[in-house]
């Protein structure tokens, strides 16, 4: 892309970093999956605390599709500039599960048929190595988990009553503050030496990532 300077000269424009494109193309999927009518309900205290085991449920079915995918992309650069264990949940919704259910917990719940969707692209991902849309969905989960993720914990414990014990997947304490997290996160996004096709490709699938996680929503709903 160019542009013509005042003295008549082209210049090349400075193409957008990439975390401003994933969060300012991503917006519009990103509102449909945060203000679905089940998200809507649960934060507003409509419904019950099942409402909330299924929702845990349903992450637990994605994060043990999602974290192979990621330690299987590690080494590219697209998903080493932001891989890091201590973000993994999927122990953290085993123990939340737990505590909500009990020590049967495994044998029930389910996955919804879209999730067994969301969990099926996840797989496809770690089977061929597409580094590219790992990066997204890292991006999609684990971002939204240190932004909005703080505010259903809040309002799970005001409606619900569920506190610390069924809120571990929420908690980050082993990050230190969340906040310059996020912002060292998003740098890190945005100074990854990869093509320009790559960056549209993660923009994509991330766009990709908010739908599967809004057609969950609107089947609990």
């Amino acid at each position: 892309m160019t542009q013509e300077n005042i003295n008549g000269a082209t210049a090349t424009a400075e193409p957008r970093p990439l975390a401003a494109r994933l969060k300012e193309e991503t917006a519009g999927a990103h509102s449909e999956a945060e203000n679905s009518d089940f998200m809507s309900r649960l934060l507003g205290g409509e419904l019950d605390k099942q409402a909330a085991i299924d929702l845990t449920s349903q992450l637990y079915f994605v994060y043990e599709a999602l974290e192979p995918a990621l330690r299987a992309t590690s080494e590219s650069a697209q998903v080493e500039a932001v891989y890091d264990a201590r973000l993994e949940r999927l122990d953290a919704l085993a123990s939340d599960l737990e505590y909500m259910i009990g020590t049967d917990w495994r044998e029930s719940i389910e996955p919804v048929e879209a999730t067994k969707n969301y969990a099926e692209r996840l797989r496809s991902i770690e089977d061929s190595g597409d580094a590219n849309a790992a990066l997204a969905h890292h991006y999609v989960r684990y971002l939204g988990d240190l932004s909005g993720g703080q505010v259903i914990a809040k309002m799970l414990g005001k409606h619900y009553g569920i506190g610390a014990e069924g809120t571990n997947f929420y908690s980050f304490a082993e990050i230190g503050k969340i906040k310059p997290y996020r912002d060292a996160y998003r740098a890190r996004v945005s100074d990854l030496d990869v093509s320009p096709e790559d960056k549209d490709a993660i923009v994509e699938e991330a766009k990709v990532a908010f739908r599967l996680n809004r057609e969950i929503f609107a089947e609990l709903g």
